[in-house]
């Protein structure tokens, strides 16, 4: 599914960027104004890719990329002189004028990257795998006066250590 947001102040930029990558197969979720608009789509949406000019209105490339750290990716598309107001490490930046052949390529990686990066952030555990982590976690306090962030821990760092799930290391501590 594409979570892509193009966020210019001017509605000309806005609707030629959509209009780009959507001829070339990339779906745009929404399109918004400001840095702050941006900041409620991307988390509404849970994630995405924001492709938006080095500055708007309310905030600057570089800051919008700073307030969506692990939530989203910020594309910023900038006049080569312009690009030195945007320093974030989490930015991606693309000069202007920007062919359509380059936004798609710099889009469709973003999208790899994102959907490589949110595989691996986001558990996916069932009820009852929840279940299980939940009753280890419950042993672990009850056995060693651990408090519920502690046993958590605990786990992570037991799975970590021996390089198995952490459902696993439950299973080890509730059959023990």
């Amino acid at each position: 599914m594409d979570r892509v947001i193009v966020a210019f102040e001017s509605e000309a930029n806005r609707t030629r960027i959509k209009d780009m990558l959507e001829t070339g197969g990339v779906t745009v979720r929404t399109t918004c104004r400001s840095g702050a608009e941006v900041i409620r789509s991307i988390k509404k949406m849970g994630g995405g890719i924001v492709i938006c000019s080095y500055k708007m209105g309310d905030m600057m490339a570089s800051d919008l990329a700073y307030n969506l750290h692990r939530v989203g990716l910020v594309l910023a598309i900038a006049p080569a002189t312009h690009m030195a107001l945007c320093e974030n490490e989490d930015l991606f930046k693309l000069p202007a004028p920007v062919t359509r052949s380059d936004l798609l390529a710099s889009v469709r990686m973003l999208m790899q990257i994102e959907g490589r990066y949110f595989r691996m952030m986001v558990p996916h555990r069932n009820g009852e795998e929840e279940a299980m982590i939940a009753r280890a976690k419950e042993v672990l306090m009850n056995r060693n006066c651990m408090t519920e962030q502690e046993a958590h821990r605990f786990l992570q760092k037991k799975s970590m250590d021996t390089g198995s799930k952490m459902v696993d290391t439950a299973r080890m501590i509730i059959g023990t």
